[in-house]
């Protein structure tokens, strides 16, 4: 009886706080039980999609460049690419075989090439030689139109730095290059 007795005693004087306690309480399980309805189920689904979206990614990464690679197998891929770059640098014997292209292309777009001037530099990052060239040409558009498509085909790694055209009395072209190109040290006697 002692317990029904303390429960009135309780009643009687903290009513307020009790009603108060009950209606916390009743609160709490309406919220808990919307959170477990509506949006724990809701925050399951976008999780879910995330992951799914997460392993596409992954996939399409995967198969786009064959496979996943360590840090280590990129590094080594990159240094292949510098020894393929490498090598398909000439060495400085090859710098007449330059020339010799440059003559063949300009004459192949029927162009002639009168004198070609040079300067060579070594590159202060890199043990590569770098030449600059410089020559005119003159013909008529479509023949220097030909001449550097055929510059730009070529398999040698050549840049043109700078390119003016100027119009002649003879509806003509007058072709001012300067390009650029790369060779390995090696023997300078040509």
């Amino acid at each position: 009886m002692r317990l029904k007795e303390m429960l009135e005693q309780l009643w009687r004087s903290h009513r307020g706080l009790l009603l108060l306690l009950g209606v916390l309480l009743v609160l709490n399980l309406l919220l808990f039980t919307a959170l477990e309805k509506m949006v724990v189920p809701r925050v399951a689904e976008q999780e879910s999609l995330f992951l799914q979206q997460q392993a596409e990614i992954r996939k399409v990464l995967h198969n786009k460049r064959g496979k996943t690679r360590t840090p280590e197998q990129l590094y080594v891929l990159a240094s292949q690419d510098i020894s393929r770059f490498q090598q398909a640098v000439p060495e400085y014997q090859e710098f007449t075989g330059l020339i010799e292209e440059l003559l063949v292309l300009s004459n192949r777009a029927r162009l002639d090439i009168n004198q070609i001037s040079y300067s060579s530099s070594e590159l202060k990052e890199s043990p590569l030689l770098k030449f600059s060239l410089n020559f005119n040409v003159a013909g008529d558009y479509t023949q220097i139109k030909k001449f550097i498509h055929s510059l730009e085909q070529s398999v040698r790694l050549i840049t043109i730095q700078q390119i003016s055209l100027q119009g002649t009395d003879d509806d003509g072209v007058n072709l001012r290059l300067s390009l650029e190109t790369f060779f390995r040290p090696g023997s300078r006697e040509l």
